[in-house]
């Protein structure tokens, strides 16, 4: 299996989104950027932990994971392998007894995050995801297919209300593709 190793870059809030972000990972090699989409729990999760909130040694998280780095820093890895109906797919290895758990991808950015655990994504898969990296650049991309339905027909909703007849109808097939 080919694969890429991603790491943590940034967190962007998403204006007017009610407490959603999108964090970035970038590729080993610093060329190509993939978005990922949080939500309110796990966008405050990863803020405390990018402003160094004091206390924060002590939160669940950290504790687990201190635990765990005593199996040694190389016990666990996550692993991006498709995606399906918005949602990446991603499991989380235990290497000592080869135990597989599947884990969302907004939570494996955290837990990639606070435990340094590797993070991996078919290569595949990041070539068809991911846009070139441009350090200077404002907007993010976003992959329509990585919208959960429920977004992508609001967000079809507001192209027809904008006018936007083009958008509306990718945002359309992408829909239908879905309930084929």
């Amino acid at each position: 299996m080919n694969r890429v190793r991603l790491y943590f870059k940034d967190l962007s809030e998403i204006v007017g989104s009610k407490g959603f972000a999108v964090a970035r990972l970038i590729d080993g090699d610093g060329q190509r950027v993939i978005s990922i989409i949080c939500d309110k729990a796990v966008t405050n999760q990863l803020s405390m932990r990018i402003t160094r909130m004091p206390g924060r040694e002590r939160l669940l998280p950290e504790v687990l994971c201190y635990l765990l780095q005593a199996e040694g820093s190389n016990c666990m890895e996550l692993m991006v392998y498709d995606i399906f109906d918005g949602q990446y797919q991603v499991t989380l290895l235990h290497r000592p007894n080869l135990s597989l758990r599947p884990i969302r991808m907004s939570d494996a950015v955290l837990l990639h995050y606070i435990a340094k655990v590797p993070l991996y994504i078919e290569a595949d898969l990041m070539q068809r995801q991911s846009t070139p990296y441009v350090p200077e650049q404002t907007g993010i991309s976003i992959p329509i297919n990585t919208l959960d339905s429920k977004r992508l027909s609001d967000e079809l909703q507001r192209a027809i209300d904008a006018e936007d007849y083009r958008l509306a109808s990718i945002l359309h097939e992408e829909l239908r593709r879905r309930t084929k």
